[in-house]
């Protein structure tokens, strides 16, 4: 198993982002639009991007939010993103990514950190499982 490196995301890693974010969604999104907030992301100090690197090819990342939760009046840490490309999957990578997100949420005072994923991941719904998070709570969206 090729050794995984993690770093944290640049301004320069857009494209490779992009990407991930793609095959997270299944979809190709507005290009103009992902490059203007991911740029804007990284200058948000509550928001931090981690990439995951094999044999120089980045495989996987994780997005973190840190936010202070009124109804807990405390920081909780949010995993926004969280993808592994095929090819990556199964070699604890995103076991690594999660590690990392739960110890940086842990050096910022957070009591916690918490995901959503669509309910039709059903391997996604396994993979958290097994990393001890528990389905607490429902989300609820609308489209605008």
């Amino acid at each position: 198993m090729p050794e995984c490196a993690l770093r944290p995301a640049t301004p320069e890693d857009v494209e490779a982002v992009y990407g991930l974010i793609c095959e997270l969604k299944q979809a190709e999104l507005d290009r103009p639009a992902f490059h203007a907030g991911f740029t804007a992301n990284l200058q948000d100090h509550n928001m931090r991007y981690q990439l995951a690197e094999q044999d120089g090819h980045i495989v996987g990342m994780i997005g973190l939010h840190m936010q202070f939760h009124l109804h807990h009046a405390n920081w909780i840490g949010e995993i926004q993103e969280l993808v592994v490309m095929p090819q990556a999957r199964g070699l604890k990578v995103g076991s690594q990514l999660l590690a990392w997100a739960e110890h940086e949420a842990r050096q910022a005072g957070a009591e916690m950190t918490e995901l959503s994923t669509s309910v039709k991941r059903h391997d996604a719904h396994r993979f958290y499982l097994r990393e001890g998070y528990a389905q607490s709570h429902f989300r609820f969206t609308k489209p605008l």
